[in-house]
């Protein structure tokens, strides 16, 4: 019987820029983003609450919180990511391994870490189920332009029984932030990582000069 967390710990990742949200997509995944993954499911499952922020995607989140943009201003994004659990900052640069979070957390790790293929581990509380993922994947896809990554969570969705009203309400809501001029992403990720600003003579992203 594994060990349920007594108290909620809030658990925030603020990971480096990646086409999704966990990182794992397209023909060829990183085992070490896939394993990670994985783990983030076995915690939720556990009662524990988790949260991560994309840089590419999210970038304002790194601007409030005052030491994740302190140490992207003196380190750039080979910090990320990092990791802290009731706003203590526990682990930096790396993703820790199911041995190490079960330790930062102080709990026993006795459930099979082979949750890949399991489509039952939500409780019936938990919003994240497998089908929101898959939607939020095809979201991503679409606003990264990747071509394989839509096509291999499409397939996914269809296979979990997702219609496609729901497919496609979740690629227009993707399609409605695609919108957003790339340009002032650009420029707020740039003021995030303390790049001095081009003058208006140079060429800039978004610029349509080149």
């Amino acid at each position: 019987m594994s060990q349920k967390a007594a108290v909620k710990t809030l658990i925030e990742i603020y990971d480096p820029a990646m086409c999704c949200s966990t990182g794992v997509c397209g023909p060829d995944v990183d085992d070490t983003l896939a394993d990670f993954a994985n783990d983030v499911k076995w915690l939720k499952s556990q009662g524990f609450e988790v949260n991560r922020f994309n840089l590419g995607q999210e970038p304002e989140a790194f601007k409030m919180n005052p030491l994740v943009l302190s140490r992207l201003k003196q380190e750039g994004s080979d910090c990320l990511p990092l990791i802290f659990m009731d706003s203590a900052l526990v682990s930096d640069g790396e993703y820790p391994n199911r041995e190490r979070l079960t330790n930062l957390l102080k709990i026993d790790s006795d459930v099979s870490p082979d949750i890949k293929d399991s489509t039952n581990m939500n409780t019936n509380n938990q919003i994240m189920t497998d089908k929101v993922e898959e939607l939020i994947a095809l979201g991503a896809a679409l606003a990264s332009n990747c071509e394989s990554s839509l096509e291999i969570h499409y397939k996914r969705s269809k296979e979990l029984g997702i219609s496609e009203n729901e497919i496609a309400q979740a690629l227009q809501i993707a399609q409605n932030i695609k919108q957003i001029p790339s340009g002032r992403m650009i420029e707020l990720a740039n003021t995030l990582l303390g790049v001095p600003k081009q003058s208006e003579s140079c060429c800039t992203p978004g610029s349509g000069c080149c």
